[in-house]
């Protein structure tokens, strides 16, 4: 199978998946100490950071010179599409703000309606559509591997990321079942994000570095604004910054060893 609309999605898909595995230890475990879960944020951050770098920006980069041989103008459209993906998430995080979803998932107000459910799960697209957007257009850089490399690293940071918003829910105050279900609907946000990104960018080799630069803005920025931020809040900054190191050499490794 070389067709990389297919390969993207079942990519895509699979990242997404992998989320609702983090939910598994809440089986075993009840109680997630608060190191555990920042390191694992780390982690997850990490993995992001080498994905943006060496399975996003470097193929956009290798795709330009192919086509233009012009420093300035490869630089000129890596940066464009880059901070094009940070200011559109700017901008959708700003809609649909942190506080204005803590207001409605909270211990104090239980009655939870569809419309509450839609907004809870639209904040959540925000974080995990640059995932899967990059997951499927790594398919698309004419390296099988790049693509296998950068959906596995992907999946394997949703799983920390899936306890993480399964305990947000479950502090909530919400039962485990409904924490799974929207758990697994977060990564079913991926697939999705893949086909809008493969239809948007995939159909030309001088639009798709766009989007890989696109996506690498889109995931620092959720790196910079809501991980990162997140793992330093409780006095565990070490070993935060300890799992973010070892994310990204994992996915560093994945990256040039299957590459």
């Amino acid at each position: 199978m070389d067709n990389p609309y297919i390969l993207g999605f079942v990519g895509s898909l699979s990242a997404g998946l992998l989320t609702v595995l983090g939910t598994v230890i809440l089986i075993f475990k009840k109680n997630i100490s608060e190191k555990f879960k920042d390191t694992s944020l780390g982690f997850s951050a990490g993995i992001m950071l080498s994905a943006s770098f060496f399975s996003l920006l470097s193929p956009a980069i290798e795709m330009l010179e192919e086509n233009f041989t012009n420093k300035f103008i490869i630089a000129l459209i890596v940066s464009l599409g880059f901070l094009l993906g940070t200011v559109i998430f700017w901008i959708a995080d700003i809609f649909i703000s942190e506080d204005y979803i803590k207001k409605y998932f909270s211990k104090e107000n239980n009655n939870f309606d569809l419309k509450k459910l839609w907004l809870f799960t639209l904040a959540i697209t925000i974080h995990n559509f640059p995932e899967g957007m990059s997951s499927a257009l790594g398919f698309f850089t004419d390296n099988i591997g790049n693509g296998i490399a950068l959906s596995l690293g992907i999946g394997i940071q949703n799983i920390p990321e899936g306890l993480a918003v399964a305990l947000s829910l479950l502090v909530c105050g919400y039962s485990k079942k409904f924490a799974v279900l929207i758990t697994l609907l977060t990564g079913l946000v991926e697939p999705i994000g893949g086909l809008i990104g493969m239809l948007t960018f995939g159909f030309s080799k001088l639009v798709l570095p766009i989007g890989l630069s696109f996506s690498a803005g889109a995931m620092i920025f959720v790196i910079s604004k809501e991980i990162i931020p997140e793992t330093h809040k409780r006095g565990f900054e070490k070993e935060a910054t300890t799992g973010l190191i070892l994310g990204f050499i994992l996915m560093m490794f994945l990256d040039i060893s299957l590459s």
